[in-house]
C-alpha cells in the first residue's frame, strides 16, 4: 500500500532535483576548473520515502585532486554523531559509508542529510540527499475475510484464513474462544512482518444455539497490540424427516433386448437394437401382457417391477413413471466410473435433452424438501411442479463429475397440494448421464 500522498511525491521530486547538486561552500570556486572541485558520486541507491525505525544507507566515492582529508554527515545544521571519518593521508579518493535508522519522531518530515567533505588544502564542499518519512501511522491489523459466515449449522466446519499485517516484526499471535486460548505464536523471524494464519474449528453440540466470540491477538516487536473479533451463531442441524420417496432402480426384470445388457458385461446401451426405450415404462407396470403384441392379452404380474422404490406409505402403485421414449432407458451395464451404482441406473442419451419423469409422489404436509442422487457424466437438470406438469420450477443443474449430488428447496408458503412431480433433463452436455440413488426427504 502506497502511503505518500500525490503532493508529497510532487514535491518530493522538485526537492531531489534542487537538493542532490553539489554544493560549494567557497562562494565564486564554482566556476574552478573540474579538477578543483570536490566530488561525490553515491553509488548505492538512493533511498526517496522510508518509515520510522527503517534504515537508510548511503554509500559515496569522495573525490579530490589535493586530497580528502575528511567527511561528515550533517543533519538540522549538526553533525550526526559517529558520522565523521577522518583520513590521514588525505587520498584523491576515498570511500564513505553512513547508516541512520529512522526516528519514531520524525514522522511526516523531511529529512535533508549533507555530506560535507573537507580537502587537504582546508577547502570545504557539500552535498546533500532528501528523504520524505512517511506521515502515515505504522499500519497494524488483523484482517477477518469477508466470506467469513455470520451463522453455521453445528454439522459443518469454519475454515478461513486470518491475515495479520504490520509496519514492523511480529513478535506474537494468539487466538481465543471466548476467553480461553486454543492457538499460540510466538517464532516469528526479524522481518516477517505478515502472517496467515489458517483458522479452523469444528462446532460441539454444547455450541448448538448459541453465538461464538473469537479473538485474534497479535503483537509486534515494539510493544504494539491489535485484535480482531469473529462471532458466528451456531444453529441446529437441519434434520431429516419423512423419506418421502427413493428409487434405485434395483430388479430382476430383463430391461432389455438382450439379455448380455441384463448382466454386469456386454455394450453400452446406445444400440437401437438393444435400447429398449419402454423398460421405463415396463418398470413401473405391475402387470403385463403375456404377449408383448397384443395389449389385450391375458395379463400376468411383473415380477421385479418398482422393485428399487420406496415411499413413506408403501404404497408405491400411486406413482407414474414416464419418459421421453426415445432418449432415455434403464441400464444394467457396468463400467468403473459408476462404482457407487449398483444393479439397474437411469440411462439419458448425451445432448438430446431427453428426460424422466416421476408424478405422484406424496408430500405428507411436508414443505421443504432435499432432493437428493448420484449422477456420472454430465448435465442434469432437476424440475418440480406441483400442478401435474403445466408448469416446472428448477431445483437445481448439476454439471456431472461422479459423485453425490444434494439440493434442498422449500415450497411456496401458499402451496396445499398434496403430491409433487420430478422430471430429470439431459442438459447439453457430451457425455451420457447415468443417474442413481434417487431420493426426495422432508426437512424438518
Amino acid at each position: 500500500m502506497k502511503r505518500v500522498k500525490l503532493f508529497s511525491i510532487a514535491a518530493l521530486a522538485a526537492l531531489f532535483t534542487v537538493g542532490c547538486a553539489p554544493d560549494d561552500n567557497l562562494g565564486g570556486e564554482g566556476n574552478l576548473p573540474a579538477g578543483e572541485h570536490i566530488t561525490f558520486t553515491l553509488t548505492s541507491a538512493e533511498p526517496y520515502v522510508v518509515s520510522p525505525n527503517e534504515e537508510v544507507a548511503y554509500d559515496l566515492t569522495v573525490a579530490y585532486s589535493k586530497g580528502i582529508a575528511s567527511v561528515a554527515t550533517s543533519l538540522d545544521g549538526e553533525v550526526i554523531e559517529g558520522s565523521e571519518k577522518n583520513f590521514e593521508d588525505c587520498p584523491a579518493e576515498v570511500g564513505y559509508n553512513f547508516k541512520y535508522t529512522i526516528k519514531d519522531s520524525q514522522f511526516g518530515q523531511t529529512l535533508n542529510f549533507v555530506f560535507t567533505a573537507t580537502g587537504a588544502d582546508g577547502k570545504v564542499q557539500s552535498v546533500d540527499y532528501a528523504v520524505w518519512v512517511n506521515a502515515s501511522a505504522v499500519e497494524f491489523a488483523i484482517t477477518i475475510p469477508a466470506s467469513a459466515p455470520g451463522e453455521i449449522t453445528h454439522d459443518k466446519s469454519l475454515d478461513f484464513e486470518v491475515l495479520v499485517e504490520c509496519g514492523y516484526a511480529l513478535s506474537s499471535f494468539k487466538a481465543y474462544k471466548g476467553e480461553s486460548e486454543f492457538f499460540a505464536k510466538a517464532d516469528f523471524g526479524a522481518t516477517d512482518k505478515t502472517y496467515k494464519y489458517p483458522f479452523q474449528y469444528t462446532p460441539a453440540e454444547e455450541d448448538v444455539n448459541n453465538t461464538l466470540s473469537f479473538r485474534f491477538v497479535a503483537t509486534d516487536v515494539k510493544g504494539n497490540t491489535t485484535e480482531a473479533t469473529y462471532e458466528v451463531k451456531i444453529k441446529g442441524a437441519p434434520k431429516a424427516g419423512k423419506e418421502l420417496w427413493s428409487e434405485t432402480f434395483n430388479t430382476t426384470m430383463e430391461i432389455s433386448h438382450t439379455t448380455a445388457h441384463d448382466t454386469e458385461v456386454g455394450n453400452v446401451t446406445t444400440d437401437a437394437a438393444q435400447f429398449m426405450a419402454s423398460n421405463i415404462v415396463k418398470y413401473n407396470s405391475f402387470e403385463i401382457a403375456t404377449d408383448p403384441a397384443n395389449p389385450e392379452s391375458e395379463k400376468v404380474p411383473n415380477e421385479g417391477a418398482m422393485a428399487g422404490c420406496k415411499v413413506y406409505d408403501n404404497d408405491v402403485k400411486a406413482l407414474v413413471y414416464t419418459s421421453d421414449g426415445a432418449n432415455s432407458c434403464l441400464s444394467k451395464y457396468k463400467v468403473p466410473a459408476i462404482a457407487n451404482m449398483d444393479g439397474a441406473y437411469l440411462w439419458i442419451k448425451k445432448n438430446s435433452k431427453g428426460w424422466f419423469r416421476v408424478d405422484g409422489i406424496k408430500l405428507h404436509g411436508a414443505t421443504t424438501l432435499k432432493l437428493s442422487y448420484s449422477q456420472a457424466a454430465q448435465k442434469i437438470k432437476v424440475e418440480y411442479s406441483l400442478d401435474g406438469g403445466t408448469t416446472w420450477t428448477q431445483i437445481c443443474a448439476s454439471t456431472g463429475g461422479f459423485e453425490l449430488y444434494e439440493q434442498t428447496f422449500t415450497l411456496p408458503a401458499d402451496s396445499s397440494v398434496e403430491t409433487i412431480s420430478l422430471k430429470f433433463t439431459e442438459n447439453g452436455g457430451s457425455n451420457h448421464v447415468r443417474l442413481d440413488n434417487l431420493k426426495l426427504t422432508e426437512i424438518l
